[in-house]
């Protein structure tokens, strides 16, 4: 029953104007949970970026006076690339999005149900 809701809630989020696709990565494999995505290149894509969350997990401490990461954002040049983790889940959200065109300030309140629902999994 949640896994239904999450992917439902996962398809929604990646109607967002300006998202491509959005995917879930479990942090400690790099695997997909869930996707939107239409391409395999996407999904891969996706499981390669949670490196960058595992780079700044490495590298984390040196930033801790700027208070804790929400969102690693990368702009590539034909895209944006977003990777946030939710609580103590294990769980990443990938998005790829165009360039200059998510309301990025409103995308927690976008996002709030997916880290709700990652929280009553065991995952």
């Amino acid at each position: 029953m949640i896994y239904q809701a999450l992917d439902s809630e996962l398809k929604l989020l990646a109607k967002t104007p300006g998202v491509i696709a959005c995917v879930l990565v479990s942090v400690d494999t790099g695997m997909i949970f869930l996707s939107s995505a239409k391409s395999d290149q996407i999904d891969v894509m996706a499981e390669a970026a949670r490196d960058y969350w595992v780079l700044h997990q490495k590298n984390g401490k040196v930033f801790e006076a700027l208070g804790s990461v929400r969102n690693v954002f990368i702009q590539h040049e034909s895209a944006h690339l977003s990777v946030q983790m939710f609580g103590n889940s294990s769980m990443l959200l990938v998005t790829i999005s165009k360039l200059r065109s998510v309301d990025w300030s409103s995308w927690s309140a976008n996002t709030k149900k997916i880290s709700e629902l990652l929280g009553k999994l065991d995952v």
